[in-house]
């Protein structure tokens, strides 16, 4: 058969080289779909079945309107995979280790299935989270009016009733041993009458030109849901998930392809959160495989010999099972660090891609648009929109967002419009917002949006009106970079508090000194890799540069420099960052650089250092003990992340200096002082779950002070 198959393919591939552009969709693509499909319907004669060792890693995380990652849990999950020809899977889970930055659950307990396709042969495709679907399992599921959850495969016997095909390019030529592999590249979309309900995929499969083999699968999945009678712009605005999946193959033998890499992802938004999107990720690699023979009773070749829709299961070891493996073959966080949200959207839904009608959406570009409350403004309200032209005019986006601030008495908003290019972005913005004075801020620090309502905000502020040009590009073949240049004129004005207190807690303390005044303002920043931070968990190197200058009423300069690093070899975490920063001694207060208990230098009060001149340094050792290691079983959908006790110490080490007279003047007005000497402290703790809570002592280091004991939530340096 197969050989009928590849006498057929040789004069379509040939077609397809020939036909033009506009007539892709074609009797060719339609005829190479067909004996594509034909393929991949049976499993290869010479293929029984096969035993996989598998290393997975699960993250939870965000990706912020900037463009910038975090990730606030990840799980490392080694596990082994059988599967045989007639479709019976189980998935065993023989090692587990973690690290989150809060309090968390262990995700295996959402899983009731394993989270492999761990085959692309077949009519239908078992997605992440599928149920058990076995008889006893479809009754239940009736009774409750719930299908199993499997989409509909692109290349299924059935597929003309969902999905249409063009393409036929050849994008790329694989070299293997024994072989050059032609990949050609067919684009699925789906038809306009698909049944409501159904699940589908749309987006690109790669076959294998010479033979017809499916060799990845790379898209969006989708419950296709009737029409709905709301307006456009409301529907826009509803919360929304996407699953993506990349499942690629490779040739094993010379003669089929198994899968060798798989991720899944969902990232949800809203319009609340604007760009902003809410991901889950599995990045699973096969470490190893070994083929097996067709089980007993199974005649290769027979009628019966086909692949069917049978239950699949997820096994996890015993505890000390778990707590003993130390095979793995990658550091933490290893898989998933260059993995990025922008690496779907070019198989992204149709109304999520640049290209297209016109679409006009309420939204934001954070939540703090739509609501707020701190000190300066009380409670901030808003509401914003975003036009996006797309083919009307490529790459172009209009941006707003208002509101107004009840204890400020005060409008706040932008106007934002920006146009996109591959790697580069020019934008005008007229703005006027409540700005930061806060020094060497993690990378996602914007404020806190409702913290002050518990009386917790530990930030001080300055409004400000800018109208500015800003250039944009992205760096590295992956974006890992950008490089910024932002140019206009700029408004400072003091602000005082409106509120005193929060809910709860003490008074708020007032607002840190400003000076009003008009400039112009021009900054450069270039960032390599600014989802490597302290405070998030991806491992790798990262640094920052920055230089700012204003001329006019407010005159000064200002420059920063941070470097980051972050690695996760074995059972230890090491974890440093050093941030150094100098301005012009005649800069205005809110220019000056302030260190304290909240801001880098633990042990000391709120900014009590400040200087025209500053630097910090923070480290942190972690050491998992080789106990505990296993996640907790409450019950079947519920597992909590494991003991997994470690032993962390931490370094922080400030220092600030006013360079002459007027910088001293400014630090007193400040109502701070400079360290002199540089200040650090020390603690050692006793970490848990992950390294999400920590118990210990601290002291100062070099001077007198007290040991004290501390209680830790997260990995906070």
């Amino acid at each position: 058969m197969a050989s009928n198959l590849l006498h057929r393919l040789r004069p379509l591939l040939a077609a397809l080289a020939l036909a033009p552009a506009g007539a892709q969709e074609s009797a060719a693509v339609q005829a190479l779909v067909e004996a594509a499909a034909e393929l991949n319907r049976r499993v290869p004669p010479t293929l029984g079945g096969y035993r996989a060792r598998l290393e997975s890693e699960i993250s939870i995380g965000n990706r912020r309107a900037e463009g910038m990652e975090m990730a606030v849990s990840l799980e490392q999950v080694a596990s082994e995979l059988t599967w045989d020809r007639t479709g019976a899977y189980a998935q065993r889970i023989i090692g587990y280790r973690t690290q989150a930055l809060g309090t968390n659950v262990a995700t295996i307990g959402f899983f009731r299935s394993g989270w492999i396709i761990p085959s692309l042969y077949g009519n239908r495709l078992a997605l992440l989270f599928g149920r058990d679907t076995a008889e006893a399992g479809r009754r239940r599921q009736q009774r409750q009016g719930r299908d199993p959850l499997y989409a509909v495969h692109p290349l299924a016997t059935d597929r003309a009733r969902y999905y249409t095909f063009t393409g036929g390019d050849t994008v790329q030529i694989l070299r293997t041993p024994t072989r050059e592999v032609p990949i050609v590249r067919l684009t699925v979309a789906l038809r306009p009458d698909v049944p409501a309900g159904s699940v589908v995929f749309v987006g690109d499969l790669d076959l294998d030109a010479s033979r017809g083999a499916l060799v990845r699968l790379r898209g969006s999945f989708a419950v296709v849901q009737p029409p709905d009678p709301m307006l456009g712009l409301l529907r826009a605005g509803r919360p929304e998930g996407i699953a993506y999946v990349e499942a690629v193959n490779a040739e094993v033998d010379g003669s089929y392809w198994l899968p060798a890499y798989q991720r899944f992802e969902v990232q949800a938004s809203s319009a609340m959160l604007g760009e902003s999107r809410a991901v889950f990720r599995i990045v699973t690699k096969v470490i190893d495989r070994t083929i097996t023979a067709a089980p007993a009773g199974v005649t290769v070749g027979a009628a019966d010999d086909t692949l069917a829709v049978r239950p699949f299961r997820l096994i996890v070891d015993a505890p000390d099972s778990l707590d003993a493996f130390r095979a793995w073959t990658a550091p933490l966080g290893a898989l998933s660090t260059e993995t990025r949200v922008e690496d779907f959207d070019d198989v992204a839904p149709n109304r999520l891609r640049p290209g297209g009608p016109p679409r006009a959406t309420i939204e934001t570009e954070r939540f703090g648009d739509v609501a707020r409350f701190n000190r300066i403004e009380g409670l901030f309200v808003g509401i914003g929109g975003v036009i996006r032209l797309r083919d009307a005019a490529p790459g172009v986006t209009l941006r707003a967002a208002g509101g107004y601030a009840i204890g400020e008495r005060t409008v706040r908003g932008r106007l934002v419009a920006e146009r996109r290019r591959e790697v580069s972005q020019w934008s005008l913005r007229l703005q006027r917002s409540l700005d930061l004075t806060n020094d060497f801020r993690n990378p996602f620090d914007s404020g806190t949006t409702l913290g002050a309502v518990f009386g917790r905000d530990p930030y001080d502020y300055v409004d400000r009106q800018t109208a500015t040009v800003q250039w944009l590009r992205f760096l590295g073949e992956r974006r890992g970079g950008q490089l910024r240049v932002e140019t206009g004129f700029a408004r400072d004005r003091a602000v005082t508090p409106s509120v005193d207190q929060g809910l709860f807690g003490d008074d708020f303390l007032p607002n840190r000194a400003a000076t009003s005044g008009r400039y112009r303002r021009t900054m450069l920043t270039l960032d390599l890799r600014p989802d490597i931070s302290l405070e998030y968990l991806r491992p790798g190197l990262g640094a920052r540069l920055h230089y700012e200058r204003g001329d006019g009423e407010l005159t000064y300069q200002r420059a920063e420099v941070r470097l980051t690093a972050r690695a996760n070899p074995g059972s230890f975490i090491v974890a440093s960052r050093l941030d150094f920063g100098v301005a012009s001694p005649e800069a205005p207060p809110q220019q000056f650089f302030e260190l304290g208990q909240q801001q880098n230098l633990p042990g000391y009060g709120y900014k009590q250092f400040a200087g025209d001149q500053a630097a910090v340094w923070r480290s942190w050792l972690s050491y998992s003990l080789p106990v505990w290691r296993a996640p907790i079983y409450v019950t079947d959908r519920l597992w909590l992340p494991p003991a997994a006790p470690a032993l962390a110490l931490g370094v922080q080490a400030g220092w600030t200096r006013a360079s002459n007279a007027t910088a001293a003047a400014t630090v007193t007005q400040l109502g701070s002082e400079a360290t002199g000497d540089p200040r650090a402290s020390a603690s050692l703790t006793l970490r848990m779950f992950g390294g999400a809570i920590g118990v210990g002592v601290a002291r100062p280091i070099g001077q007198a002070g007290k040991l004290r004991w501390v209680v830790e939530f997260g990995q906070r340096l």
